[in-house]
């Protein structure tokens, strides 16, 4: 399955982001989502999961479904350089934070050098229990209850609960559970797809199993290219709108009647003809009239 999620998080991640942030205890406010592909001279395309730039600094967001070992720690560290070196304009320092389904709360260090150590930040949702959370969102379902953002969000974080059943299952009910959802807001919606969906193409080894979530969430990425057209299309029609505006203000301020006080001494022809934008042949012609 090949999904491209930045079309999903970069509408609608300064919102939805902003609660998945929340839900892992990370302070601040994101005012951008950025893109996450990165390449540079090596044609090899670098990617973490989710870039969000804060007020005050830039978070590298990872999901991790095994201990973070020093290959990890130097490919977290390279995300940062590299996204520090291409895209932090704001010189805002940048931390990577890691989602894992492992690992307990903690921070690892990578040790640049021995006076320098790159601190990585580690969450987890074990305090959640799955099969209880996933049961409840049935219930409250079947009730035509309203679901809130948080636990909209969660839905699409079941893997990392704590579960007795493999990451596979508990993402594929993710899928099941946010498909049968009556009246689903579309923009939440689709934040929470998205997540599913890159979380399958992370995690899930069983082609049938990707392929089944892929197409229930995804409809074989036509929900995803829809939205996008929806968007392409709306912004085209803001920018017509804009750029329509600024031509009729230039119009408006070329219409201004110029007038030029003939009486005062010191105006000579090629003068108003500048001053009038007309051609001095006109002026002449004017002038002698």
């Amino acid at each position: 399955m090949k999904f491209h999620e930045d079309i999903i998080f970069k509408n609608e991640g300064q919102t939805y982001g902003q609660e998945l942030i929340e839900i892992m205890k990370i302070e601040g406010k994101i005012i951008e989502v950025h893109q996450t592909e990165y390449s540079i001279i090596d044609p090899k395309m670098y990617k973490p999961d989710l870039v969000f730039e804060l007020e005050d600094r830039i978070i590298i967001l990872e999901f991790q479904s095994s201990y973070i070992d020093v290959a990890d720690k130097r490919r977290f560290r390279f995300y940062s350089a590299l996204f520090d070196n291409i895209k932090n304009k704001s010189k805002k320092p940048i931390e990577v934070h890691v989602l894992s389904t492992v690992e307990s709360e903690k921070t690892k260090c990578y040790k640049v050098n021995p006076e320098s150590r790159f601190p990585i930040y580690i969450h987890s949702l074990k305090n959640y229990e799955g099969k209880e959370f996933l049961n409840n969102m049935k219930i409250k379902i079947k009730d035509n209850q309203e679901l809130n953002k948080k636990e909209l969000l969660l839905i699409g974080l079941l893997c990392f609960m704590k579960t007795n059943r493999t990451i596979d299952d508990n993402i594929l009910d993710s899928a099941e559970i946010i498909t049968n959802i009556p009246n689903l807001n579309y923009e939440i919606g689709q934040f929470v797809k998205g997540i599913i969906l890159m979380l399958c193409d992370k995690f899930v080894k069983d082609e049938l199993t990707s392929k089944r979530i892929s197409n229930m969430v995804g409809g074989n990425m036509k929900i995803v290219e829809d939205y996008a057209k929806r968007y392409a299309k709306r912004y085209a029609k803001e920018e017509v709108k804009k750029v329509k505006e600024e031509k009729d203000k230039e119009l408006k301020e070329s219409k201004k009647n110029v007038v030029i006080n003939l009486d005062n001494e010191g105006y000579s022809e090629n003068d108003i003809a500048r001053l009038a934008d007309v051609s001095l042949e006109f002026v002449k012609q004017t002038l002698s009239a």
